[in-house]
């Protein structure tokens, strides 16, 4: 790939911050067509973020997609049923609602605007393919998970996220996080780049910058990164896209000792909050 250069007077969609900032050129790896992208990194506020949005995102989130097969809808585990309004954007097929329905919630909304149509499962679960914006009602929990860095418009769904959070309510927002060490080592080839699908990877000072303007507030950062911020970013050095990484291809590039490493230095970058991933507790800034 493409060493590091220098961009001139590049305004930064989410600050505003117009400078000279550091440019990456990134490969498309996921389904591994080789498509190059170009990101640049501002200096102010540290958000990562793609040069030019591509007109068709559509395109690029295939059946093989992995947040759009179709899940289990088992019956509830208790007849009790519990009444927390829940809002899942960007829920893909719905399945982490489905698991919500199975611990016995009732009132379960999802929208996407990627997925094919509206989707229903009976009794409880509703999905439009919709964006935030055209939401409406109150909702005790709201979960943005691996959706946030998905979407062209955040300081907006933020907003939007202000106006359906209900006085009390909390929004979970999952997203990947830079600076972080995976980042550091692997460069354009870090897993959670994921180019051209991630627009924006945030950095905790662009997202303090982004909640203070919607009216929200931080109040907890939980980091939780999982292991192949590095086996994954050392595949697609490898030139292995993601869609070929299953178990035998990682049995086959790694040692049990390798993975075990692995697994033991990204708990002690979770726990050194320097991790590539976290989850954002949000809640009104007048709570």
């Amino acid at each position: 790939m493409a060493e590091d250069r220098k961009i001139a007077h590049r305004k930064c969609r989410l600050c505003g911050s117009e400078a000279e900032h550091k440019v990456y050129h990134v490969k498309e790896m996921f389904f591994g067509t080789g498509e190059e992208f170009t990101y640049f990194l501002c200096d102010k506020c540290q958000c990562m973020q793609i040069m030019e949005i591509p007109e068709d995102l559509g395109k690029f989130y295939g059946n093989g997609y992995y947040s759009f097969g179709k899940p289990d809808i088992r019956e509830p585990e208790s007849p009790e049923r519990i009444e927390t309004r829940i809002l899942d954007v960007g829920c893909g097929s719905g399945k982490w609602l489905a698991e919500k329905y199975e611990q016995g919630h009732i009132h379960l909304l999802g929208c996407d605007p990627f997925i094919e149509e509206d989707i229903a499962y009976e009794p409880c679960i509703h999905i439009k393919k919709c964006t935030i914006h055209e939401i409406e009602g109150a909702f005790d929990l709201i979960r943005l998970s691996d959706s946030f860095e998905h979407m062209s418009d955040p300081l907006e769904v933020l907003q939007s996220v202000d106006r359906l959070l209900d006085k009390n309510g909390m929004c979970l927002l999952s997203t990947p996080v830079i600076p972080n060490a995976a980042y550091d080592i692997f460069h354009e080839y870090w897993f959670e780049w994921d180019a051209p699908r991630h627009l924006f990877l945030h950095s905790v000072k662009s997202m303090e910058y982004l909640c203070g303007k919607a009216g929200l507030k931080i109040e907890e950062i939980n980091y939780n990164s999982q292991v192949s911020q590095f086996i994954s970013s050392l595949l697609y050095q490898r030139g292995i896209p993601y869609m070929e990484q299953d178990a035998e291809a990682i049995k086959r590039e790694f040692t049990k000792k390798e993975v075990d490493g692995f697994v033991e230095l990204t708990a002690e970058l979770n726990q050194k909050g320097y991790g590539d991933h976290a989850v954002f507790v949000l809640v009104k800034e007048s709570q």
